[in-house]
């Protein structure tokens, strides 16, 4: 993920505590740009920001879309009428990931001021905060049950946490190198990591110990796990997005694109794929024969997260060019 630097002008500026931002509405959304041509998917909604997004996600249920960014904030949307219900603030720097709970109650943000917080999705307000990372925050996820928050960080570790207490239970130790994503297994046994060491690895996580290890020619930026947890996805610098057995470690397909793959994320029935990447495009991909299906263009600069929701029917990018939006997954 590349890295930005805010101004100090606009650091200045987030003067209200996050819950207090969530009891004041916010104004409609500027509108999508006009159509593409014939043939080429546009926007359902644009959803302006004050700086480059970093990361996105769907709530459980799809009606609300959660968006982390540059400007130390998180948001939360109506995915149906684009408008602004809620405004997590807080942190000291770039919001660099954020997640649903498993639930839909509580939000989780990471940053680049070295901490993640767990937010209260109605009220906007902190509930907790987790301490101890010694670097950027760049990834973070709940577990199944939503017990547990996983963390990957600049300091070269994925980390543990109990939700409730917000304290460390487990640390993940092996990557030489930034720690860019980190996920659950879907039944919440496994812990994977991406790394700009060039590896994604997979871990036990009860006992923090490695289980295996996927080598690439270059930086992960982000990786996934398959609804079934047979399979794996990784983003990589190496402009290539690529789908892994999880148990035997070997490369099943690999997904060709032109520039860097920032972020992958699967269908909700494995049977597509999604990835985002710098040459400004989020594509849809047939994850059984590696065929590209579809192809969202229009934003300006690099499509840095992605996300698709829980009905498979739309998909959320978000990008450096301070905007989130959201399409219609068939393309209409």
């Amino acid at each position: 993920m590349r890295r930005h630097v805010l101004g100090t002008l606009l650091a200045a500026s987030v003067l209200t505590f996050g819950w207090r931002a969530c009891l004041s509405a916010f104004g409609d959304q500027t509108p999508p740009p006009a159509a593409s041509a014939e043939g080429k998917p546009r926007p359902i909604l644009q959803l302006e920001h004050t700086s480059g997004v970093t990361s996105v996600a769907f709530a459980p249920g799809g009606k609300r879309i959660l968006t982390g960014c540059e400007d130390n904030t998180a948001r939360l949307w109506d995915a149906a009428s684009g408008k602004e219900i809620c405004r997590f603030e807080g942190h000291k720097d770039s919001v660099e990931s954020v997640a649903f709970a498993p639930g839909g109650k509580h939000v989780l943000t990471g940053s680049d001021d070295n901490t993640a917080q767990l937010w209260d999705a109605t009220t906007g307000k902190e509930i907790r905060r987790f301490v101890g990372h010694s670097d950027s925050v760049e990834s973070v996820a709940f577990s199944p049950n939503g017990k547990q928050v996983l963390t990957g960080s600049d300091d070269n570790t994925a980390r543990l946490w109990n939700t409730a207490r917000g304290k460390e239970v487990r640390r993940f130790v092996g990557d030489t190198d930034t720690v860019e994503s980190v996920a659950f297994s879907p039944d919440g046994k496994q812990v994977l990591t991406g790394s700009d060491d060039n590896t994604a690895r997979l871990w036990d996580a009860e006992t923090g110990k490695e289980i295996r290890r996927f080598d690439l020619p270059d930086v992960v930026e982000s990786v996934a796990f398959s609804p079934d947890g047979k399979q794996i996805l990784t983003g990589s610098d190496d402009n290539t997005a690529r789908l892994w057995d999880a148990e035997s470690g070997k490369e099943i397909r690999r997904f060709e694109l032109p520039d860097v793959v920032e972020s992958v994320a699967f269908s909700p029935d494995g049977k597509q794929i999604l990835t985002g990447s710098d040459d400004n495009t989020a594509r849809l991909w047939d994850a059984e024969t590696g065929k590209e299906i579809r192809r969202f263009e229009g934003h300006s600069d690099s499509v840095e997260a992605v996300a698709i929701s829980p009905n498979g029917k739309q998909i959320l990018t978000g990008s450096d060019d301070k905007t989130a939006r959201l399409w219609d997954a068939a393309g209409k």
